[in-house]
């Protein structure tokens, strides 16, 4: 199996390194990483500036592509220039910190994992909870006992599962619950400061944050209760609801103005 391996958090970061060891005997694996950390950059990409890309030697262990850029870049330059023989399946992570309800929408580690699955390929986001001390190994060795799973199940072309383990100093997690996003809004701060020189106000995201209430059946909820939690997502963001609805709609006629497509512009009198 040919795996390209990508995260958010850099091709430094230790859950990167613990991720690749878990799954080496899987078969082939290229490491295609940011050169820093890209957390929260969901699903941005280098439209103008140039990308360097160099091979960099992580921790004595394994080589590896470093990008400067995002992790969506990471993919995209390793499936279209980097690899000689395209992948078969795309993981993502280990990211240090949880990726469930709507930060799923900001993870940069979830993105690269979706960009996968837009060319084709299946792919899986690992996040490890935090709060407390980070065991990477065995974080490692969870997300290979899921993966494991996934494969045994099947994992077709263009699936995208997003995989969360709980905070491991809390103990044996209780088993896997397969269950939707969280929906419910993040309650977040900003620390306000006003700048010496220039008198303007700035403001700067704290870390405090919380999740809303959530359903039982969420993400969120089955993570903080100690659970493995598997979320397969999608890239159609289309409300199927609201679409038929709107299809309903008597749009009436266009505006007298509206000019046809490829018309030129009326001159202005």
């Amino acid at each position: 199996m040919r795996i390209l391996l990508v995260n958010d958090d850099g091709i430094r970061a230790p859950g990167l390194a613990a991720l690749r060891s878990a799954v080496a005997d899987l078969g082939e694996v290229t490491v295609v990483a940011p050169e820093t950390p890209q957390s929260a950059t969901g699903r941005s990409l280098t439209l103008t500036d140039p990308i360097a890309c160099r091979r960099v030697q992580v921790s004595g262990t394994f080589w590896g592509l470093a990008v400067a850029g995002r992790p969506v870049d990471c993919v995209k330059l390793a499936w279209r220039e980097l690899m000689d023989h395209k992948p078969e399946i795309v993981l993502s992570g280990i990211n240090a910190g949880a990726n469930v309800g709507i930060n799923v929408f900001y993870s940069g580690t979830v993105a690269a994992a979706a960009e996968g699955a837009l060319f084709g390929v299946p792919a899986v986001a690992f996040s490890l909870a935090g709060g407390g001390d980070m065991d990477f190994p065995q974080a490692a060795g969870l997300c290979r006992w899921v993966l494991d799973g996934l494969l045994a199940a099947g994992l077709g072309a263009g699936d995208v599962v997003n995989v969360n383990i709980p905070a491991l100093w809390r103990g044996r997690p209780g088993g896997v619950k397969v269950v939707p996003q969280g929906t419910a809004a993040i309650i977040e701060s900003y620390e306000k400061v006003r700048g010496a020189e220039t008198g303007e106000v700035l403001f700067k995201l704290t870390d405090y944050f919380e999740h809303g209430p959530e359903d039982e059946e969420s993400d969120v909820f089955a993570l903080a209760e100690g659970y493995i939690t598997v979320t397969p997502l999608h890239s159609d963001l289309t409300d199927p609801a609201r679409l038929a609805s709107l299809r309903r709609c008597d749009w009436g006629r266009l505006p007298a103005e509206a000019r046809r497509a490829g018309e030129p512009p009326r001159p202005s009198s």
